[in-house]
């Protein structure tokens, strides 16, 4: 009996959630049943939607922290929706059926992420992090939507949680992650293991590849420097590993992550920025991370112009190399050694490249615009 009205229940969840027709100008919440096996786990989804057309709009993903605070997630941004014309959505990872860390920010990757092994190791299906696609797919129905990739925010345990959805789900329809003020981080490298760095995370170099070619903007408040802030995790590994603020863990993870792209010779297309005047503010975080969501690529269009970005002859012996784009904009273009040094940064229009400083070796050139930013790989011989 009991588990007939369980399951009563959750057919009539599955009804209202799917029954929910998302209109302009309108803000609310419903229940998101996820798709087997976590249907069990339903996620309230906290949402704003501007006048406009909704078949166009573009897409932006909240995520909260330890507080479960989806409805003030998606409040932070219904000004800025209402004026540059874009829906948020902020599901809400409740504490009845998400109740630890393990479960929300590090995504159900293992039963016991603090110690991991291939036996507690989770199928894809799930991690949390398997939620957010299918979502995304929902809303389109919804909506008529046609969109194909989404936006995504998070600020302290939000941005753990976003920060490993690109390293273990690289190829999701996330185009840019704007990951504000992490408690900690899941460093790329392999000296610590999984939570705090790789080994024995079960991460393949092909995934860690994508992972690093995803645009993930590590943005970091210059004022979030208090080691006893609240919820901020402290141990004898993160402490010497990452240091003892959010601003040195966020400057470490972003600055090893470079390191290890360029020790594996893939393209990194991840940035840092740090903002003056702001500390652990969820709302001023959001406001600063505005500007990414608004200059990333949100349209069709701009997201295959970053896919169709290339860099000839490469490998070259030449002194100078060409872009191909359908760009018809200046673009900035810097040069990074394996070092993680800029050694070259200009403006260009006429699309191509000088090189004749650069000894042989491997070189990451990012190039941004108004509308994009990509990263690649050149080899000069």
């Amino acid at each position: 009996m009991h588990r007939k009205l369980i399951i009563f229940v959750f057919i009539i969840n599955f009804t209202l959630c799917f029954g929910q027709i998302l209109r302009p100008n309108t803000t609310g919440s419903f229940t998101y049943i996820p798709t087997a096996p976590l249907n069990t786990k339903p996620v309230e989804v906290f949402y704003h939607i501007p006048t406009g057309d909704i078949n166009t709009m573009p897409i932006l993903f909240s995520f909260h922290g330890a507080s479960r605070n989806g409805a003030d997630y998606r409040d932070f941004w219904i000004s800025m929706a209402d004026a540059n014309g874009f829906m948020v959505f902020a599901p809400e990872f409740s504490d009845t059926y998400y109740p630890t860390g393990d479960q929300y920010q590090s995504g159900n990757i293992f039963d016991d992420g603090d110690n991991p092994s291939l036996a507690t190791y989770n199928p894809i299906n799930e991690w949390t992090f398997s939620i957010i696609d299918p979502l995304f797919e929902y809303i389109k129905a919804d909506v008529s939507s046609i969109q194909e990739v989404y936006n995504a925010w998070g600020h302290s345990g939000g941005a753990q949680f976003l920060h490993r959805f690109v390293e273990y789900l690289p190829n999701s329809k996330l185009y840019i992650a704007v990951c504000s003020n992490s408690g900690w981080y899941t460093v790329p490298e392999y000296t610590y293991n999984f939570p705090y760095g790789l080994n024995e995370g079960q991460l393949l170099n092909e995934t860690l590849t994508d992972a690093f070619s995803k645009k993930l903007i590590v943005h970091l408040g210059l004022d979030d420097i208090d080691p006893n802030s609240a919820g901020l995790r402290h141990n004898i590994v993160v402490d010497t590993q990452q240091g003892l603020y959010r601003l040195a863990r966020g400057r470490y993870f972003f600055n090893t992550s470079q390191t290890t792209s360029l020790s594996m010779s893939v393209p990194f297309n991840w940035e840092k920025h740090e903002i003056t005047g702001i500390g652990h503010d969820a709302q001023l975080m959001a406001n600063d991370a505005l500007q990414f969501i608004l200059n990333s690529t949100l349209s069709n269009q701009d997201y295959l112009t970053s896919k169709s970005f290339n860099i000839y002859p490469n490998p070259t012996s030449s002194n100078f190399v060409k872009f191909s784009t359908k760009l018809n904009t200046p673009i900035s273009v810097s040069v990074f050694n394996i070092f993680g040094e800029e050694i070259v940064k200009k403006i260009i229009e006429n699309r191509i490249l000088n090189i004749s400083n650069l000894i042989p070796g491997i070189y990451l050139i990012k190039i941004q615009s108004d509308t994009f930013s990509t990263t690649k790989k050149l080899i000069k011989k």
